[in-house]
């Protein structure tokens, strides 16, 4: 029974970025002598042992990866091998594949759970079980974690300088790096760079120092994300609106809840809340501590205005938390009270001098903390 053999091989190529293997033609009526011919006349293009690209499909820059990792397991399509992948790319290659570093990734590594051999120049067979959260896919490929590659590139290329450029590469754009999982996985090889048995953190340090990454580095990358910066930016919103609500509150307290300066204080406050969504985005370009003492010193502006136009009035303290980028909160930063006239603040019942002198109340203070 003949077959029509084009549409075949181009349904075959369609999802496997223009290749398919002879395996795959075989299994759906095409002979080993159809592709010879159409290998002959150009039609098709052999990148690897059994394994072909279309004509006229465009060169990609993995080609021969794909064409290596395919020849693996030939008789199955590459999105059927990828739920329970039995060979998984690894080392150099898995660097290429995630764009980290500039290591050279051939020979490709494959990391399977069962014992192979080869004697093809373009396949390391490596044997190993791996832990689910160490394999990934990307654009169709498994390949191992970002942590899991420089982990094994550490073992297999020796040179921290060119695993740090993987590492470096890696904290860039929108993936992230689990430190904590990396310095786990790095701990067997610690002695072998001179640091105490099983210390993986200090490897990973000297790992970073040779890349010339640091924390500030880091912190520039990490809110650089788009992610990230939309949640900072809400977090530094309900920051202000907070402190802004509280200035209200207190100074309408005051003044025994006057319109004409609850209107005056919208108009002042109106400008600020819309000028944070602005203040935010310049977080891609600096570290926060920055941003937050150009945040404070814009507080600090609207308090003594709001100071200079309301005589009579003691200005509340402003406090501003001073976050870290890991989400801890670091002891309150305080802007001191702007005196007005010199006139004091009416006393609570049942405050004492020393609050009434300027200091806050424990309810205060317990406000300024948060």
């Amino acid at each position: 029974m003949s077959v029509i053999v084009e549409p075949i091989l181009e349904k075959l190529a369609s999802g496997q970025w223009g290749l398919f293997t002879a395996a795959q033609a075989r299994a759906r009526g095409v002979s080993r002598a159809n592709l010879s011919h159409r290998e002959r006349d150009g039609r098709l293009e052999r990148l690897a042992h059994g394994v072909y690209r279309l004509g006229g499909v465009p060169v990609a820059p993995l080609d021969d990866l794909h064409a290596a990792w395919m020849s693996t397991v030939p008789e199955l399509l590459a999105w059927e091998r990828l739920e329970n992948p039995r060979v998984v790319i690894g080392g150099a290659a898995a660097a290429a594949v995630h764009e980290a570093g500039d290591i050279e990734p051939a020979p490709y590594r494959m990391i399977t759970s069962e014992r192979r051999q080869t004697q093809r120049p373009d396949i390391a067979y490596s044997r190993r079980q791996l832990e689910p959260r160490d394999v990934v896919v990307i654009a169709g490929l498994p390949v191992t974690s970002i942590e899991r590659t420089v982990a094994d590139l550490v073992d297999e290329v020796g040179d921290l300088s060119l695993v740090g450029d993987v590492l470096a590469d890696a904290t860039r754009g929108e993936r992230a790096v689990d430190l904590d999982h990396l310095s786990l996985l790095l701990a067997p090889y610690a002695t072998k760079y001179g640091h105490p048995r099983r210390d993986g953190t200090a490897l990973l340090e000297q790992i970073r120092r040779s890349a010339g990454i640091d924390d500030v580095a880091a912190a520039r990358a990490l809110i650089q994300r788009p992610a990230v910066g939309a949640a900072l930016e809400q977090v530094i919103t309900r920051e202000v609106a907070e402190q802004l609500r509280v200035i209200a509150e207190r100074l309408q307290f005051k003044l025994q809840g006057s319109t004409q300066f609850s209107e005056q204080l919208e108009q002042m406050i109106a400008p600020m809340i819309q000028a944070q969504s602005r203040l935010a985005s310049e977080i891609a370009d600096a570290v926060l501590s920055p941003f937050l003492e150009h945040h404070r010193e814009q507080m600090e502006q609207i308090s003594s205005g709001i100071a200079a136009q309301m005589s009579g009035i003691r200005m509340p303290k402003i406090s501003v938390p001073a976050r870290t980028f890991r989400g801890a909160v670091n002891p309150t930063v305080t802007i001191p009270a702007v005196p007005t006239s010199g006139v004091s603040a009416p006393k609570r019942p049942g405050v004492s001098e020393a609050h009434a002198d300027g200091a806050p109340s424990s309810a205060e203070e317990q406000i300024d903390g948060n």
